[in-house]
């Protein structure tokens, strides 16, 4: 019944759209063989393989021809994919010699493999089944590149149980984690800031390179992966005019929550569910998306709200909504700038009375107060679910751009605000840089309102400022 509802979903959506234009998929693997009485071969394009040019992208591994039949689906319909009209181009970066030994190309045969599907292939998404435990200066360029183009990356989080592996890791990308048969993170799905959502990856039925068998059941990342891919590539098909941060939203906020509401370093925003993402793309208008259903594209926080969504430094209320105007407090912007460097680790010991260890925002906070970034409000006391003033605010961006070596002693003039009188003699420095630095701006009536609370919005614009310089 699920897979007829889908099904039926699906149409409607692909009749509104009048039949998109096929979608090229650029498959970073093993390679794919084109079992032709199971796999559609006019859908597997030509490729390259760039650890053994002369073999081709023939698969000697299996694991690419596995994900190519969760991409594609199957002829025999043993396989169903959302997406009926997609092509994939085979890009190997692994394989393996007669003898069984392994060729790995590593990062630059994957980095050259982003570029080329991008620039020589016309790709518009790449899926990536493999990755690394640490940041890569080359890597992050390629994803960057892909997201500069217009190309959506999902990738694979990785099995050992860990941290999510780049490039699943940056926030660009689709980092995708596997669930169990009861809806619970996988034990060996990689998990942490990275991961973005949870699929099936236990036992998924799957296309065999094996003589004897046209299908074996597989379990990883991988394959949670390439089943997201084919939803992504079934967006494109409708609405060919979606953009990478679109396709996240969409994806995103079509997840039921198993473990905290919300986002959480375990199950991301939880368990995709297809039958959500076709009503929200059943729901689409034209040119009238927005990040959340209360952030509309004439509101002057619009682009800010969506950088702070793309990159994970804000999550909405719920699925659908960022409540905007919603004031912030003091744990909710310190969590945020702890998100903003990168979820870092720290050793210290809390040292305020009113923070509890398994505060959401506890980490966060020793990580602030560790780098001079924060004070607490009296002696012991950080005053958590205190709302954030325009200047209080101010002086944690101030003491955080020293934290990240940036020159804060140019100054703003405050006396072109009417009420700069209003701003605490302890924050005028403070503000005076946020001013000169472009971080903070008048509101009506010229005033600075320095002593205001600040929202939910108005934080993610100062962000964004903040970060784009």
């Amino acid at each position: 019944m699920k897979k007829i509802l889908i099904l039926l979903l699906l149409i409607v959506i692909l009749t509104e759209a009048a039949f998109a234009a096929s979608v090229k998929i650029g498959v970073i693997d093993t390679g794919v063989t084109q079992k032709e009485h199971i796999l559609d071969s006019s859908r597997i394009l030509e490729g390259k393989n760039y650890v053994s040019e002369h073999d081709g992208t023939e698969d000697k591994v299996g694991h690419g021809t596995r994900v190519a039949s969760l991409i594609l689906g199957t002829l025999d319909n043993e396989i169903i994919s959302p997406s009926s009209e997609s092509q994939i181009v085979p890009l190997v970066y692994y394989s393996q010699y007669p003898s069984g030994v392994a060729i790995n190309g590593g990062i630059q045969a994957i980095c050259s493999a982003i570029y080329d599907a991008i620039d020589s292939y016309g790709c518009k998404i790449i899926n990536i089944s493999s990755g690394v435990p640490k940041e890569n200066e080359a890597l992050k360029k390629a994803v960057d590149y892909a997201e500069e183009k217009g190309v959506l990356i999902v990738s694979a989080c990785g099995n050992d149980g860990g941290s999510v592996y780049y490039p699943a890791a940056y926030s660009t990308v689709i980092g995708v984690g596997s669930h169990n048969e009861t809806l619970e993170p996988s034990a060996f799905s990689c998990h942490g800031s990275g991961l973005d959502l949870l699929f099936s990856g236990e036992k998924v039925n799957a296309v065999s390179i094996k003589n004897a068998d046209d299908y074996e059941l597989v379990t990883g990342t991988s394959y949670s992966a390439a089943l997201i891919t084919s939803y992504a590539a079934a967006a494109l098909e409708a609405y060919p005019e979606l953009l990478p941060h679109q396709i996240r939203y969409f994806l995103r906020s079509s997840c039921e929550d198993i473990c905290e509401k919300g986002y959480d370093a375990e199950s991301g925003y939880g368990i995709f569910d297809p039958n959500l993402f076709f009503e929200h793309l059943s729901l689409f208008d034209k040119g009238e998306i927005s990040c959340f259903s209360d952030v509309n594209k004439t509101d002057w926080y619009f682009d800010s709200v969506c950088y702070a969504e793309q990159n994970r430094l804000f999550f909405g209320v719920s699925d659908t909504e960022f409540a905007p105007n919603e004031l912030l407090t003091r744990a909710m912007f310190i969590t945020i700038l702890y998100r903003a460097d990168g979820w870092p680790q720290t050793n210290s010991v809390l040292k305020f009375d009113d923070v509890a260890e398994d505060a959401y925002y506890a980490d966060a906070v020793c990580w602030a107060s560790e780098n001079g970034i924060i004070t607490g409000v009296s002696d012991g006391k950080f005053a958590p679910d205190q709302n954030m003033t325009r200047e209080e605010i101010a002086a944690v961006m101030s003491r955080y751009a020293d934290y990240k070596g940036i020159h804060t002693a140019s100054q703003g003039d405050l006396t072109v605000f009417a009420d700069a009188d209003a701003v605490s003699g302890w924050a005028r420095e403070s503000v005076a840089w946020a001013v000169g630095y472009g971080l903070l701006s008048g509101k009506e009536n010229n005033l600075l309102d320095p002593r205001g609370d600040t929202t939910r919005a108005e934080a993610a614009a100062i962000l964004k400022r903040f970060l784009e310089q």
